[in-house]
């Protein structure tokens, strides 16, 4: 594309390179002329190294995400367009929380909510009024991304009218791996993502039997690295289309 590139997506690439970083310092195999010991010892490091990029890595790709979203809802509020630029799912979703806040109350405090509810947000679904920024905030569409299978990343995305993320991602990475001409079996996305976040997961509560390889890093690498460009792509178009002023 010819827009900037997302601030986020410069960030998850800088956090890559720590991931590398990291992986480097594993070795790739037990010293041959070490003792048995000491060949443990270096197969204890290898899977130790491994294992914490599982878990840097799937952190910092959920923190791209968040911050993508997060660039998304600071473009819409800086350039504050008429609220008829905004997808009706993100609207209902920033009206939604205030009605259950007014549902969990009574008395006097659920009349000042109600009053709230009336006098600060329905503006959000007048199609001619801009966007406020004092009722519009990133942290409601973010809280709704609880991590990166499949089926959470399609979920916050429809939010925002893009209703086929998941196809979109998976053209874009295998195009990529075609791109790249390096051999690569093409790959189903969904089914992938969900195997990085539940290894992931695993690992982080203590399951020592997952023991992922360099080489499964690497590829778990460049493929989320794929989807981040994918979804950096996605968020600007909606910027884009959120942004004009028309």
């Amino acid at each position: 594309m010819n827009q900037l590139e997302l601030e986020a997506m410069a960030e998850f690439v800088d956090s890559l390179r720590e991931v590398e970083v990291l992986l480097a310092v594993g070795p790739t195999q037990p010293r041959i002329d070490g003792d048995a010991a000491e060949q443990a010892q270096d197969r204890e490091l290898a899977n130790a190294v491994t294992r914490s990029c599982t878990v840097m890595l799937v952190a910092h790709f959920e923190g791209f995400v968040k911050a993508a979203l997060t660039d998304l809802i600071d473009q819409i509020c800086e350039a504050k367009p008429p609220t008829r630029r905004i997808p009706e799912g993100l609207l209902e979703l920033h009206t939604r929380g205030r009605i259950e806040e007014i549902f969990g109350t009574e008395g006097p405090d659920r009349i000042h909510k109600t009053r709230k509810l009336f006098s600060a947000y329905a503006c959000l679904w007048d199609a001619d009024r801009t966007v406020n920024p004092q009722v519009f905030t990133a942290r409601v569409l973010t809280r709704q991304f609880t991590n990166a299978k499949p089926e959470v990343l399609e979920n916050v995305f429809s939010i925002l009218d893009v209703n086929d993320a998941m196809a979109q991602i998976d053209t874009y990475v295998n195009q990529a791996i075609v791109d790249r001409d390096d051999e690569e079996a093409p790959v189903k996305v969904g089914p992938r993502l969900t195997e990085i976040v539940e290894r992931r997961n695993k690992i982080a509560h203590g399951d020592r039997g997952e023991k992922p390889t360099s080489a499964e890093v690497n590829n778990y690498i460049r493929f989320l690295k794929d989807v981040a460009n994918c979804i950096s792509d996605i968020v600007q178009r909606k910027i884009s289309h959120c942004c004009s002023l028309r």
